[in-house]
């Protein structure tokens, strides 16, 4: 009769060949997963070489088994071996571009797993010129958007992919990495991706100098000092974070309400959307109907008649300065009334309404320069275009930004 708790004696040693390993060693894949199946646990033990059972097919060249067992469940990719290298890393490391596009497929959160020596993926296809492994991370990280994030990942010495690329002397991974990081970064030395480059004592591809400095690239001796953790903390909070600060606040709030006093919320939203956009139609003391008038409008929108004199039908009657308190406010309350529109509809709709919401700003920019009153000196023009363009962009970003964090978690399930 089978000993029911056969398996069982493997999971008390922290370090053991279970028959998982050894299924997965030999490629042995029905067996392998048929084990994994009765002891997941399995799949997370090491043996005493550090490899898990997806470290040893990988490393005994058995593909077939490999794509089985990442099908079977696609988290033993993130299983930490020996210096926490993955079975991803592994693959970075060897070159193995098409079953790198697997694992990035089934277990898209593995490209942040960092080594003992904080190292991603990326670092690891650099330090080991695997330009098509390379290739294939950066086309899956600009796809998933997170590209910035992963590829500026700095390791223990504080050093990007891209000083790595410098210092190697790789111009083809340089010229690839240049124009998707932070170029300017420094190490845990102060040093930049030039200063790494010049310091080569081999031969220098010059190239690399070329297009470092031809992508802003500096000396760290012409940067100013970096600004420590310590210093961001012990400085006095700039306006503009703390205006970003109370909108992630606004947005906790907002997640927090039920969804009655959300479609309240939201209604109230575009119905400030709409006063704003018909105050700037309908200003206060109306608009003129056209005649003999002795004011002559200075606004480049406006076509002059014969005779050198200017129509001034449908300019707001009032003074400048009423004029332009009314466009401030009115702006004010346009683009936080989008943005909470933005952010209270459903998240498949982002994409659309970031269309809608460029249109309808631009119209509402468009019709303020319209409907301003005659002889508007070039300054007030500056502050009317800044205002609403402050609404565009502060709109269109946020919704951007939001439709990149549901991007990301899409991503996921990909």
């Amino acid at each position: 009769m089978a000993d029911p708790t056969l398996l069982d004696k493997y999971d008390e040693p922290s370090f053991v060949d279970t028959p998982a390993h050894i299924a997965a060693a030999a490629g042995s894949t029905h067996f392998a997963i048929e084990v994994l199946s009765l002891k997941s646990s399995f799949s997370m033990k090491l043996n005493p070489d550090g490899y898990s059972p997806l470290d040893l097919a990988l490393r005994h060249g058995k593909t077939q088994t490999v794509k089985r067992l990442i099908k079977h469940d696609p988290q033993f990719i993130r299983v930490k071996g020996r210096e926490r290298f993955t079975p991803l890393h592994y693959v970075a490391e060897v070159g193995d571009a098409e079953l790198l596009a697997e694992f990035l497929e089934a277990c898209p959160e593995s490209t942040q797993d960092l080594t003992i020596r904080g190292e991603t993926a990326v670092h690891i296809a650099v330090r080991n010129n695997n330009v098509r492994a390379l290739q294939v991370l950066f086309g899956w990280l600009k796809r998933a958007n997170i590209n910035g994030q992963i590829l500026n990942w700095k390791d223990e010495y504080g050093e990007t992919a891209l000083h790595i690329a410098a210092s190697t002397n790789n111009f083809k991974v340089v010229k690839l990495l240049i124009n998707e990081v932070r170029i300017n970064e420094q190490n845990l030395e102060g040093l930049t991706c030039l200063d790494a480059f010049m310091g080569l004592a081999t031969t220098r591809d010059e190239r690399i100098a070329k297009a470092l400095r031809g992508a802003g690239a500096k000396r760290s001796l012409s940067l100013r000092p970096v600004e420590t953790l310590a210093d961001f903390l012990s400085s006095r909070e700039s306006f503009t974070r703390k205006v970003f600060r109370q909108m992630i606040e606004f947005d906790a709030s907002i997640d927090g309400l039920s969804s009655d006093m959300r479609n309240a919320l939201l209604v109230v939203a575009v119905l400030f959307v709409t006063a704003t956009y018909q105050a700037v139609l309908s200003p206060p003391g109306g608009t003129s109907s056209g005649g003999d008038s002795n004011s002559y409008s200075d606004n480049p929108f406006y076509a002059p008649h014969q005779g050198g004199k200017t129509d001034t039908r449908g300019t707001a009657q009032m003074a400048m300065s009423d004029f332009s308190i009314i466009v401030y406010l009115n702006t004010v309350i346009f683009a936080a009334s989008l943005r909470i529109i933005f952010r209270l509809l459903p998240r498949t709709l982002y994409y659309y309404m970031v269309c809608v919401g460029t249109a309808l700003s631009l119209s509402y920019m468009y019709s303020i320069v319209l409907i301003a009153p005659t002889s508007i000196p070039i300054l007030a023009y500056a502050v009317f275009y800044f205002l609403t363009g402050c609404s565009v962009i502060i709109s269109m970003t946020l919704a951007l930004s939001s439709f990149q964090a549901s991007y990301q978690r899409m991503t996921e399930f990909l």
